[in-house]
């Protein structure tokens, strides 16, 4: 079945966000939200720093005041003022 997906994907050039394997972050500023779609788990939740691991490494947000507003097994939403936003590639 596995191979059935990899042959789709190359033909039909499917993004890998819509195939789980990397996240997709979309940030509404207006709105104070940042929502995260395949994300593997929390690693650290604090007031000013929430660092989520994904696939290629860790999504780390850092701001003031972030809260998790919605959590999904397939994504999750931030709430808060988020300053930063960085990418920590593994190995």
């Amino acid at each position: 079945m596995q191979r059935i997906w990899q042959i789709l994907h190359k033909k039909l050039e499917l993004p890998p966000e819509l195939i789980g394997k990397e996240p997709r972050v979309a940030f509404y500023p207006g709105q104070k939200r940042v929502i995260i779609d395949n994300p593997c788990r929390i690693l650290k939740y604090e007031n000013g720093k929430i660092v989520v691991n994904i696939a290629s490494g860790n999504l780390i947000l850092t701001g003031r005041n972030l809260k998790l507003n919605i959590l999904l097994p397939d994504s999750l939403e931030v709430i808060g003022e988020l300053l930063q936003l960085e990418v920590e590639k593994d190995g």
